[in-house]
């Protein structure tokens, strides 16, 4: 350690420690905040259609998988991407809690973090709003039944 960042945590201890805790930009809680709702929302888009693609075919008599019906396959799969959104709404928020805490006198590389985890936070609501919204066909729709 050189001199200058010894005497740099003598004054300052707090600070510096605080720093290396902060995530920043570059950090696996931001970018999951960011990117984890939407390929959530991806993950239901293709397996919930390719699920009931598979089981809705005439070559699939039980209309079930490993005994259980689709109904259950589907609220499984939605509740667990759910969590997977929530999860990563709740790192950015912590996050960006955190990250509003603290002033430097470069304001850039917190600036980018502190947007990072606010889209986290946005990213999760509206994603979650999508998810939810897959929880209603199952309610009004029939499984495997034919068009008019």
């Amino acid at each position: 350690m050189s001199a200058r960042a010894n005497s740099e945590e003598r004054r300052a201890p707090g600070v510096l420690g605080e720093l290396r805790d902060l995530p920043g930009s570059r950090s696996f809680v931001l970018w999951f905040g960011v990117l984890g709702p939407p390929l959530a929302w991806a993950v239901q888009l293709l397996l919930g259609d390719g699920l009931f693609e598979l089981g809705c075919g005439p070559g699939f008599v039980t209309r079930e998988v490993y005994g259980l019906p689709f109904r259950f396959w589907d609220f499984l799969m939605t509740g667990l991407l759910l969590t997977v959104d929530v999860a990563a709404g709740v790192l950015a928020y912590r996050a960006h809690r955190q990250l509003q805490r603290v002033d430097l006198p470069n304001p850039t590389v917190l600036g980018r973090a502190r947007g990072m985890a606010l889209a986290g936070v946005a990213s999760s609501f509206v994603y979650g709003l999508l998810l939810a919204f897959g929880l209603l066909p199952p309610f009004f729709l029939q499984t495997c039944s034919r068009s008019i």
